[in-house]
């Protein structure tokens, strides 16, 4: 449970970093179309000069409606070139950082996946260690039934033995001369050698199930000791997971810090070529925009 939740969490953040390139991605295209109108416009008043200019045109005059000092024009043109550069640079730097990004990220996600193929196999491997736990749990239960099925006989036959033996010398303090008594006596001896020859057998026995009960118990123990081991594994492994979750968070505050500094960086250079056109102007009075940066609206959202 704990896994699954871990991999929703870094498709989430995977998607989330996919969705800001998009918005940076949109933004590049914004500002690039925007320096290709501004530029359009530039060019378009210094053709209608030229006509102005033209010896078959109309007079040129100070204050023409296009007209406009040659010093803003020089102004506006280094602007242009400056926020070009300045694009270029924090494109080159967005760039960079996604390229770093994407191979940690690639990185991440392949340590991830290593680390969650060792915790399943830990988790398999332990479920089989308890599976053949149990199954050896029950097999010494059985033996130890069976072990005291076989000390309740033995018990039995010792007191059968005992009983041989006592009615084997009542027949020996009797008369010895009778025959009867004698060839009763001698089948009394056999059943006790036959008896003796059982319980010797059923002493190896008893040996042997003792010997299997023992092993099996060491066994159990050494099952017990490899389930813990196992679970040491796999605690490791969760807090691998958990180490590597937390980097992943730093390093994606740290993306989210670097597309705000770009984007007041981009707003600013912005603001200030604006400024300078509206102070080049002479009569053109150009319509304020009032529609917001596109990334500033992503970042605000």
């Amino acid at each position: 449970m704990t896994h699954e939740k871990s991999i929703n969490q870094l498709k989430s953040e995977v998607q989330y970093i996919q969705e800001a390139r998009n918005c940076l991605q949109k933004l590049r295209e914004d500002i690039s179309s925007k320096l290709d109108r501004d530029l359009g416009e530039s060019h378009h008043r210094q053709e209608i000069q030229m006509v102005l200019e033209k010896p078959n045109g109309f007079s040129p005059s100070p204050m023409t409606l296009y007209s406009s000092p040659p010093e803003v024009d020089i102004c506006v043109s280094e602007d242009v070139d400056s926020l070009r550069k300045t694009v270029r640079d924090l494109l080159a730097k967005l760039q960079e950082a996604e390229r770093q990004h994407q191979s940690e990220r690639v990185g991440f996600e392949v340590t991830l996946s290593r680390y969650q193929r060792e915790a399943e196999q830990s988790h398999l491997a332990l479920e089989r260690a308890e599976d053949r736990a149990e199954q050896k749990e029950m097999e010494v239960g059985e033996l130890q039934r069976h072990l005291l099925g076989m000390e309740t006989e033995h018990q039995a036959l010792l007191e059968k033995v005992r009983e041989g033996e006592t009615a084997l010398e009542e027949l020996r303090s009797k008369n010895a001369d009778c025959r009867a008594e004698q060839e009763k006596a001698a089948n009394l001896e056999k059943e006790v050698a036959g008896l003796r020859e059982k319980i010797h057998h059923l002493d190896d026995m008893l040996k042997s199930q003792q010997r299997k009960v023992r092993q099996m118990i060491e066994q159990l123990q050494n099952s017990k000791a490899v389930i813990q081991s196992k679970d040491s594994t796999i605690q490791e492994l969760k807090e691998k997971i958990a180490y590597l979750e937390a980097e992943n968070l730093e390093m994606h505050d740290r993306l989210e810090h670097l597309i705000e500094k770009q984007v007041s960086h981009a707003n600013f250079s912005t603001q200030t070529w604006a400024k300078t056109e509206n102070l080049g102007s002479v009569r053109i009075a150009k319509p304020p925009n009032p529609k917001p940066m596109p990334l500033i609206r992503v970042v605000e959202t």
